[in-house]
């Protein structure tokens, strides 16, 4: 089995007959099904679609390592006590799809993928033609960060935009970074999990990273 293939978000902000746009990451996802993604809540969420101070367009896109772009995209359903947002792509393109797991247990050695906001964006070229935004050519690389799941706990959290309150977790031996948000939690090769939050440090000084479960996505999610 080749590498595992993650998308980053890219949202760019604009302005219709101008040469004015700003974008950046703001998260990563991955296909459970030819046509079908999830990413985190937080990444997806209202704001996501609103355009930054000082544009008046946004689009919101896919795009992975490969260079490929995916920008007919539409949102099904949101879940926030979950932190999920569930995608599809809206034309008869498909994308490669992760293999999903329900086990695991604590101690397992565990990877996870994404696109780093402060250093995944490699090369941006934009072109806005006739009030349209143009992607040209888009550049991303991803990393991985990795540990071992230390927890299962019951997760009673709000941060930000995130709020799990009653939900079992996992908890893993190491934090992250924003941008990882949304992206894959691999054991053994296959999907065990979603990339959500760091535990804030008021909860917990290490401000360790948390993942939600693959076996309770599963029940938003048609494999």
């Amino acid at each position: 089995m080749g590498p595992l293939e993650t998308w980053a978000i890219i949202k760019v902000s604009y302005n219709p007959g101008t040469n004015q746009a700003a974008g950046g990451i703001c998260g990563t996802a991955f296909f459970v099904s030819k046509n079908t993604f999830i990413s985190a809540h937080h990444c997806f969420n209202s704001p996501v679609f609103i355009p930054n101070p000082g544009f008046s367009k946004v689009k919101v896109f896919l795009t992975n390592e490969s260079g490929r772009i995916i920008e007919n995209i539409a949102i099904d359903r949101l879940v926030p006590e979950y932190d999920l947002t569930v995608g599809r792509l809206n034309n008869q393109e498909n994308a490669d799809v992760l293999p999903t797991e329900s086990e695991f247990k604590v101690g397992d050695e565990v990877y996870n993928i994404g696109f780093p906001k402060d250093e995944s964006l490699v090369k941006f070229n934009l072109k806005i033609s006739n009030g349209k935004l143009k992607v040209d050519k888009v550049r991303v690389k991803a990393f991985q960060q990795s540990g071992t799941i230390k927890a299962t706990p019951i997760a009673m959290l709000s941060s930000n935009d995130i709020n799990i309150t009653g939900k079992q977790v996992i908890k893993l031996s190491y934090t992250s970074r924003r941008g990882f948000s949304g992206g894959p939690l691999i054991l053994g090769g296959k999907v065990i999990g979603m990339m959500s939050l760091v535990i804030p440090s008021e909860y917990d000084p290490a401000q360790p990273a948390m993942a939600i479960r693959m076996a309770d996505i599963s029940k938003y999610v048609d494999f």
